[in-house]
């Protein structure tokens, strides 16, 4: 990935007031969602509350989608410090993978509109509009905040970086399906604890022995997400 080219004073000084900016949007976007949700977080009410006009708003984000997807970016750094802060608290012991995993699980558990957001950006119809850049941006945030459960598996001192990535892959996709079907209502219908469904089934991913194989369909983009940081 190329970056901007920061050599001289003038340059470094645009680059700052340009992110500075587009945190200014992010603040906008968040409270105008806050207020009137998905759907009226338009481009012109997020252009409004921040107080640009909407063509302004477009020098920073081209598109609704990149806003939704820089917020989402914002709530994954949230998801990776807290994790990396456990790590840090328990010092030179190894890391517990379902501990880590579990602490992803429970910051969308508990912060339900960044849950909500998080399916919103997900959706193919909103994430095949990402800018390039914005995309690079979220895969990035997206292997921040899972890395530190692949590396904890890969610690043990059994696992590979491949089956590890793959095995923190589905821990992820299980935490945020059980998420869903807890949010909407279905799992009290059918008389189950979402908590406790997590909880086995992070233990029965990330406490299990590796596989002795992998498969390698999709290739080095879906596997290793320890290496691919």
């Amino acid at each position: 990935m190329s970056e901007t080219r920061t050599d001289s004073p003038g340059a470094a000084r645009r680059q700052s007031v340009r992110a500075f900016k587009k945190s200014v949007i992010l603040d906008a976007a968040q409270r105008t969602l806050d207020r009137d949700g998905i759907e009226g977080a338009t481009m012109r009410a997020i252009a409004k509350e921040a107080g640009y006009t909407p063509g302004a708003l477009y020098a920073y984000y081209p598109n609704k989608d990149d806003v939704l997807a820089g917020l989402l970016c914002r709530s994954l750094g949230r998801v990776s410090r807290t994790i990396r802060h456990a790590m840090k608290k328990r010092g030179r012991g190894p890391a517990d993978p379902v501990e880590l995993a579990s602490l992803l699980s429970a910051h969308y558990r508990r912060e339900t509109g960044e849950f909500d957001l998080l399916l919103t950006v997900l959706q193919s119809r909103r994430i095949n509009h990402l800018s390039p850049g914005m995309a690079r941006t979220l895969n990035g945030r997206l292997i921040a905040a899972l890395s530190p459960i692949a590396e904890a598996l890969g610690a043990a001192g059994r696992w590979k970086a491949r089956p590890a990535g793959e095995a923190t892959t589905q821990a992820a996709g299980l935490a945020l399906g059980i998420l869903l079907l807890e949010n909407s209502g279905r799992l009290s219908a059918l008389e189950m604890d979402g908590v406790s469904l997590t909880a086995g089934g992070f233990a029965t991913l990330l406490s299990r022995e590796p596989p002795s194989t992998s498969s390698k369909a999709g290739g080095a983009a879906t596997g290793d997400i320890g290496a691919m940081k």
